[in-house]
């Protein structure tokens, strides 16, 4: 996944945030700077667009490992086991819980260089009111391919700063469902839990990819996952199941994304 280089993070370099936009560093500058480059171009078209409407584009995250990704879900867990103490109760600990949710490991589209998370209170665009800075954000990143995970514009809710580019995984995620759609992406780009078989695993999401019916994608290479490389691949290839050849004529499928 290349660095991008060209949007600004919402951190200065001793990681603060809401400074002014000079202090700021270069989202291709911090680790957690990195989308796929479908996603990377649809995102500096988006900072361009915001601009022009008189707003300011600052992302608080983009590629999440699945260690970072396990570290949060671990904190957002303690969190529900607690009883969901408000932040800044006795009750609530900062260093061990988190009170938003987060996905599973491999189950957010951050594991794949597919996701972005916007500083909403900053996005300032001129002559808006600040009720109505994310359906501004809306209007202008739907059109480029960006997918909010939430129904309605709403600031006040979770997730509200979290945008999706599914891109040629499209059809994986409107067939099978989220997790599945970001662990397709996971996997795609070698980012993805560790799986028994873990060709089988990257198999089958590039099978779902080009909208060949496998099943879960669970690494156990069963029945639908045969049916499914057989239809692909034909009988001859088939019989030689996730060997890299195979993996390289899946990968070279057309992806279907209705």
């Amino acid at each position: 996944m290349p660095a991008f280089r060209s949007v600004l993070s919402a951190y200065d370099r001793a990681g603060r945030v809401g400074g002014p936009r000079s202090e700021l560093q270069a989202l291709g500058a911090r680790r957690d700077g990195v989308l796929i480059q479908p996603a990377a171009d649809a995102l500096l078209k988006l900072h361009q667009a915001v601009e022009q409407a008189g707003g300011d584009l600052r992302v608080t995250d983009c590629h999440r490992s699945v260690a970072t990704q396990a570290a949060a879900r671990a904190k957002y867990d303690a969190w529900v086991a607690a009883g969901k103490p408000r932040p800044g109760s006795a009750r609530y600990d900062a260093a061990t819980m988190k009170a938003a949710f987060v996905a599973r490991p491999g189950e957010s589209n951050h594991n794949g260089g597919r996701a972005v998370d916007i500083d909403l209170q900053r996005l300032a665009f001129s002559g808006e009111h600040p009720g109505r800075y994310l359906d501004r954000l809306w209007a202008l990143a739907m059109p480029l391919g960006w997918s909010p995970v939430i129904r309605a514009p709403d600031e006040r809710a979770s997730e509200a700063w979290h945008l999706d580019f599914y891109g040629d995984l499209a059809g994986v995620f409107h067939r099978c469902g989220y997790g599945q759609g970001a662990l397709a992406a996971a996997l795609m780009v070698g980012h993805g839990p560790a799986f028994s078989d873990g060709h089988a695993a990257l198999g089958q999401a590039l099978l779902q990819r080009a909208g060949f019916d496998c099943g879960k994608i669970d690494g156990d290479p069963g029945p639908a996952t045969r049916r499914a490389l057989l239809a692909a691949l034909g009988s001859d290839r088939a019989a030689a199941a996730f060997n890299d050849d195979n993996l390289r004529a899946l990968s070279a499928l057309p992806a279907v994304v209705l």
